[in-house]
């Protein structure tokens, strides 16, 4: 139900686009009879039902299933929940499996939850359990354990509440409810704020009489309940992501395809454009027009500035100028911290900074360096000669750097990792770069801090990162990222400026006094023969006559 829809925008956040729904609307039929409103159950014992089976579609085509059960345990409640999804990425299908077993009270709020997700061969494990004023956390992947203890005050429910809330406390028209769940990856708490309205014109898909407008983190998701307050329909991104209740045997039915139909890169990530950029590597300026998104969506920061025409609504296209870092400045690694710094330099479940292999890896690379700019450079450079470019997922920094193999959030986060380890405030960065020949696709990278934000990127080896790196949002959990989920499938570029630098090499080898090559150009060239090549994994997989009608994924390399 809801959390499956939330999972799939975030696992990969690679299945969204604004298209016309696998269904249709519920709008502009005839009116209905007047529906009396539902007075809420109370408890899950006098709930009419215990068990749903739903089928999950993405663009008509169906990626999955989930199912969820609910039964007594003792005086309380246990409700499982099980996924599966088939995702596809440039010819390569992973599958997604989800497991959750979850005790709650009667009135839904929260006692202890066991899940595991488990992409191809990586798992990730929780257990929780709430004790008084605090909820105890353990998380594991890989062999790697993380134990938190995490304040909470007040009721607190989990995500599985989302979709049974409204039946408990009655569904009517304009009624609105708000109510926390525990967001294990923030360890922490979110507000769900729910508002409730009858179907407009005729019933919808199975008997749907009732809707609501889930707001949770910065997701919307619209569910379609029935006269009994079953959740019958849920969709997100206007429409693209849809969960549709359906019976067991039509829900597991798609396990017998051997991949979607849509390749999350290669049919949906690409943004062409008319005027070809020839040398991104060497792009140190950069302006384009944007259209199809809310200005606001594209922040405005040291490197990069959104320019918005006098009198223009919020709709109206706008122009973006990006300008590379004056890396000859003097490093300043001394002058005032960054603001939150706190926030960029601790540990979490993906950049392990506080791990032993971690912290001895970076010193290894930092070697004599003296200068926040010149580890920042040399981290860099050892990510990208030495972690090979696949498309190969995983769940932490330290798996990275066991296995030296990853897509672009495997290099940021091991490098992150890195930085972290030695003190360098850092932060991941996800939006667009520019591929030669290709377009525009969807891209993560880093930025370090020494006396001044720094956009690095450990995948293409550059310091700083190439003009064509447009940010969207910044942050390494699911929620710092979702600004991405209103951009996908909607925006347009054209390119209307970029300059090249043709001293950018001495320039940057001057200024972070670095032997191995360090300029854009240089680290490229340095990159190619260890499968660095920022065009050659999209290339190879082109070149097998795969098609490029792609729009958007976030790790789209």
């Amino acid at each position: 139900m809801l959390r499956f829809l939330k999972l799939m925008l975030f696992i990969s956040l690679v299945i969204l686009a604004q298209t016309s729904c696998v269904l249709q609307s519920y709008v502009g039929g005839p009116e209905m009879e007047p529906i009396a409103p539902l007075q809420g159950y109370g408890t899950l014992g006098k709930l009419p039902f215990r068990e749903g089976w739903y089928g999950m579609y993405f663009q008509e085509d169906k990626v999955g299933y989930s199912h969820f059960k609910i039964e007594p345990s003792g005086r309380n409640f246990k409700i499982s929940s099980d996924s599966v999804m088939k995702l596809t990425a440039l010819k390569k299908t992973s599958q997604v499996l989800t497991k959750e077993r979850v005790i709650v009270r009667p009135d839904l709020t929260l006692l202890s939850f066991e899940s595991l997700v488990r992409m191809n061969d990586k798992e990730l494990r929780m257990i929780g359990r709430a004790e008084g004023n605090r909820f105890l956390l353990e998380m594991s992947t890989e062999g790697e354990t993380l134990n938190r203890e995490c304040p909470v005050s007040g009721q607190v429910y989990h995500t599985s509440a989302i979709s049974l809330m409204p039946s408990l406390k009655g569904l009517k028209e304009g009624q609105t409810l708000s109510f926390n769940v525990f967001n294990p990856e923030k360890q922490g708490l979110d507000e769900v704020k729910q508002k409730i309205s009858r179907v407009k014109g005729e019933a919808g898909l199975k008997n749907a009489v009732w809707k609501v407008k889930n707001d949770y983190g910065l997701s919307v998701v619209s569910s379609w309940l029935d006269r009994q307050g079953l959740t019958v329909l849920e969709k997100a991104l206007d429409g693209s992501l849809v969960t549709k209740l359906e019976d067991e045997a039509a829900a597991q039915e798609f396990l017998k395809k051997k991949a979607p139909k849509t390749d999350l890169v290669l049919d949906f990530s690409l943004i062409r454009v008319e005027r070809p950029i020839p040398h991104p590597e060497k792009t140190r300026y950069l302006k384009i027009k944007i259209s199809g998104i809310k200005a606001s969506l594209i922040p405005s920061d040291h490197r990069q500035q959104v320019i918005k025409p006098k009198k223009a609504s919020e709709d109206d296209a706008f122009e973006l100028t990006v300008r590379c870092e004056d890396t000859k400045a003097t490093d300043t690694s001394q002058e005032k911290a960054p603001p939150n710094e706190e926030k960029y330099l601790e540990a979490n479940m993906a950049v392990q900074s506080d791990k032993e292999e971690i912290k001895e890896q970076a010193g290894k690379i930092a070697g004599t360096a003296s200068t926040d700019a010149e580890k920042i450079a040399k981290l860099v450079d050892w990510t990208a000669r030495n972690i090979k470019n696949t498309m190969d997922d995983s769940f932490t920094s330290l798996s990275v750097l066991k296995d030296r193999k990853g897509e672009c959030q495997a290099h940021s986060i091991l490098y992150a990792a890195f930085a972290r380890a030695l003190k360098i405030p850092t932060r991941i960065v996800t939006g667009l770069v520019y591929i030669q020949d290709v377009g525009f696709l969807y891209h993560a990278w880093a930025e370090s801090y020494a006396g001044k934000w720094l956009a690095v990127d450990p995948t293409f080896n550059q310091v700083p990162a190439d003009a064509t790196h447009i940010k969207i949002a910044t942050g390494d959990s699911m929620d710092e990222v979702a600004s991405l989920l209103k951009v996908m499938g909607k925006i347009k570029i054209d390119v209307l400026d970029f300059k090249e630098a043709a001293r950018a090499a001495t320039e940057v080898r001057t200024s972070l006094g670095r032997r191995a090559p360090t300029s854009m150009e240089g680290n490229r060239a340095a990159t190619r023969n260890t499968d660095g090549n920022r065009t050659g994994l999209i290339r190879r997989v082109l070149k097998r006559g795969a098609p490029v009608d792609i729009i958007a994924s976030r790790v789209a390399y």
